[in-house]
């Protein structure tokens, strides 16, 4: 199943996804105090039935949430305000940068120094790329860090790792234990 937010009004987004819901439902959105977003209203046109109430995939909608929203400003006495979450923009490469190639898929450039000696790790691009798979991975996959690492032929752990550098540079929200996305 995979469904998208979609801007209603008043800090309100409709939740579409295939197969469709029986009823149209939308959500609030909020900042848990550990920055992720997170579901704060719910809001169903019609009457609720059990079957629809189960239906409604509260743990997608939220990775939803965090992959296509962005928080741009909050404060205590307002609500978030939140905007699309915005692709990131590939910097050109440097004449003078060489490659690190683990793989054509994944080959990043490593730009040198001013003194000639090469920097360590990868660039931003990179972890930004990660942030996206990953964050697409998660609106289908209970398990999206073992997709990008099937997906790259790479360990699980590695996937892992390329994860945790991504959230630290604040591509991703925070995560919480035990949920993706």
């Amino acid at each position: 199943m995979r469904g998208r937010l979609f801007p209603v009004d008043d800090g309100w987004y409709e939740w579409r996804q295939e197969p469709p819901l029986a009823q149209t439902v939308q959500v609030r959105v909020g900042v848990a105090p550990g920055g992720r977003l997170v579901l704060t209203g719910l809001h169903i046109d019609g009457s609720p039935s059990a079957d629809l109430l189960r239906a409604i995939p509260v743990g997608r909608i939220e990775a939803a949430a965090n992959a296509q929203l962005a928080v741009v400003h909050e404060s205590i006495d307002t609500p978030p305000v939140l905007n699309p979450r915005p692709r990131p923009v590939v910097p050109p490469v440097a004449v003078d940068a060489g490659w690190e190639m683990v793989e054509p898929a994944l080959a990043v450039a490593r730009a040198a120094t001013t003194d000639g000696a090469r920097t360590r790790g990868r660039p931003d691009v990179f972890y930004r790329e990660v942030a996206d798979v990953y964050l697409d991975f998660a609106q289908d996959s209970p398990r999206p860090a073992c997709d990008l690492a099937d997906q790259h032929g790479v360990p699980v752990s590695t996937a892992h790792r390329w994860v945790k550098e991504a959230r630290r540079r604040g591509f991703l929200p925070p995560g919480r234990p035990g949920k993706s996305g």
